[in-house]
């Protein structure tokens, strides 16, 4: 009888497990283990083989600004057939070589952290794998086979049921589900994907109808989860609202907290129904810097995402320049944590500073190429606050063109409309067809002005047109001299700037450094050595300049119409 009845249990177990494991193209049977004191996740893969005996996975080795991501790789082998497993990182590819004919490969990896200590902003995007949680994204987690394209879609079975059963798992795709099929699925979408799991807390909210969650972890120090989760809230319902758009059924935010003694310091990934951030935790890290860290980069769900840019760099100017005037307008219109038109004044004039600061403030639209963006930042900067300027200039004109019935949120509305009606991507020509349909005279010449020569936006003239009080010449922002490649010595300063008038000489050499970049009410403070003698400098960043910038007035914040 007890034979009967365990059989019959065990039975039972099986038929169980078959119906909680559906067949799927490729599955992940994800696991925690600890090899050598070290904690590592294992994957096993089930995927179709190859008929001629050798199937290849694609797993960048670079990726994302991070290289060497083949050091997280640790035992790798085939479970059900003999065969060898070979790496080639110079293609990013893992090569499983097995006998011909075989319908299917088992293949089990290990992940594992690739350095010690404390995360910072160098680790971010590299696998973070610990005792308490795991941080991960799609392309340094999930092997895929390298013939599929990211147009191609599978049955994805994600199997979380070997983790621990305190560990939270959250990613871009769900909240705590032990198991996950994702049917159908994109390879390219299931490729740009966020992974946690651990000791996250998830808090979950309802939109329209549509789960947003966020997933956090550890001991905040600048807010509460609450109060993070309130600006989510608001940031997409607002956002939302805006675009008439309430389509995405399931949206995540997740937040890494690392470790930082000086300054402040956060960064996000837009991804598959998700956005990952990570963020320092200290006293300098403030929920206004969630504020618009939020607003920016989920409205790039519309500006950049549905709607896609032609040429990317050259279209910057729109893609980053117009997020960033409708983070400002955004927050200030439905006065997100408080927010009004005087931080809209506020942010405005920071922008304006930082644009006649910068050393490329006139250079042509061409400028803004591959190589000057990301290795430059001046260069990376400048389309964020050309284009800020430039949206602020097209929004009151076009009120002004139309006596108020218009503005630029019908432009930014016409072109979702045909982003999402007609596929049409973002061109200079494009724009400019649009835009002709709101101005009262030839648009391209003024396109032509600001946008591809580059020449400032007259601001004073506007200001005075709009009737707006404002102040002619203020302070804006110059450190007064430049680090040595190594960022170890003062290569030069220049002469009478506060650098000089503090006592900053080029070949000092260099022991910390505190520089808020851009920040004109934020000392610099360094710690320098010259001819033997140690010296602590701090001074204000800053010199007078022939820059407008608005009075936060009642007056003004009216006629700005907030």
């Amino acid at each position: 009888m007890f034979k009967r009845v365990l059989l019959t249990a065990l039975l039972s177990t099986f038929l169980f497990s078959c119906q909680q494991r559906p067949e799927s193209d490729i599955s992940y049977e994800i696991s925690s283990v600890t090899v050598d004191s070290i904690p590592q996740l294992k994957i096993k893969m089930t995927l179709a083989a190859d008929k001629d005996g050798t199937t290849t996975l694609s797993f960048p080795d670079e990726a994302w600004g991070e290289q060497g991501l083949y050091n997280s790789l640790g035992k790798m082998q085939l479970l059900n057939v003999e065969g060898a497993v070979e790496k080639d990182a110079d293609s990013s590819r893992i090569v499983l070589m097995h006998p011909k004919n075989v319908k299917k490969l088992v293949f089990e990896y290990h992940l594992k952290q690739d350095f010690d200590g404390d995360i910072t902003t160098k680790e971010i995007y590299r696998p973070i794998i610990n005792n308490d949680y795991f941080h991960l994204f799609s392309h340094n987690m999930f092997m895929i086979p390298e013939n599929a394209s990211d147009s191609d879609v599978m049955d994805i079975l994600l199997d979380w049921t070997f983790l621990p059963e305190k560990y939270t798992v959250h990613n871009s795709f769900g909240s705590k589900e032990k198991m996950q099929l994702l049917k159908a699925q994109n390879i390219g979408l299931f490729g740009s994907a966020i992974f946690v799991g651990g000791d996250f807390r998830v808090f979950h909210g309802d939109i329209a109808g549509n789960k947003i969650s966020l997933a956090t972890r550890g001991e905040w120090i600048p807010f509460t989860d609450e109060e993070v989760f309130k600006v989510l809230e608001e940031t997409l319902t607002y956002q939302r609202n805006f675009w008439n758009d309430h389509s995405q059924k399931y949206f995540t935010v997740t937040m890494q907290p690392f470790p930082q003694e000086n300054g402040s310091s956060f960064q996000g990934t837009g991804l598959t129904n998700s956005f990952a951030t990570s963020v320092s935790n200290n006293d300098h890290t403030d929920i206004g810097q969630m504020v618009y860290l939020f607003n920016h980069e989920l409205m790039h769900n519309w500006i950049g995402h549905t709607i896609k840019n032609d040429n990317e760099e050259e279209q910057y100017w729109f893609s980053e320049g117009f997020t960033e005037y409708y983070t400002f307008k955004n927050i200030a219109k439905n006065k997100i944590n408080g927010l009004d038109g005087a931080f809209f004044i506020e942010e405005l004039n920071r922008t304006i500073r930082d644009l006649y600061a910068s050393s490329v403030v006139e250079a042509p639209n061409v400028e803004v190429n591959y190589d000057n963006f990301w290795t430059n930042y001046e260069y990376s900067k400048l389309p964020y606050w050309r284009g800020a300027i430039f949206g602020f200039y097209l929004d009151q004109k076009i009120q002004r063109i139309s006596s108020g019935s218009k503005s630029l949120d019908d432009v930014m509305h016409q072109i979702y409309t045909d982003a999402t009606g007609k596929d049409q991507k973002l061109t200079h020509d494009y724009f400019i067809g649009v835009m002709d349909t709101f101005w009262d005279n030839d648009f391209e010449t003024v396109f032509q002005k600001h946008i591809e020569k580059g020449k400032k936006v007259d601001l004073v003239a506007l200001f005075d047109e709009l009737k707006l009080e404002y102040s002619p010449e203020n302070d804006i922002y110059e450190l007064g001299f430049e680090f040595t490649e190594d960022r170890k010595g003062i290569a030069n300063v220049v002469e009478d700037s506060q650098a000089w008038q503090a006592g900053v000489r080029e070949g000092d050499k260099v022991f910390s450094r505190s520089v808020w970049q851009g920040q004109i009410d934020h000392e610099v403070e360094l710690d320098l050595e010259r001819d033997g003698e140690k010296l602590n400098i701090t001074f204000y960043p800053v010199t007078k300049a022939a820059v407008p910038q608005l009075k936060s007035t009642p007056e003004n914040v009216e006629k700005l119409g907030f």
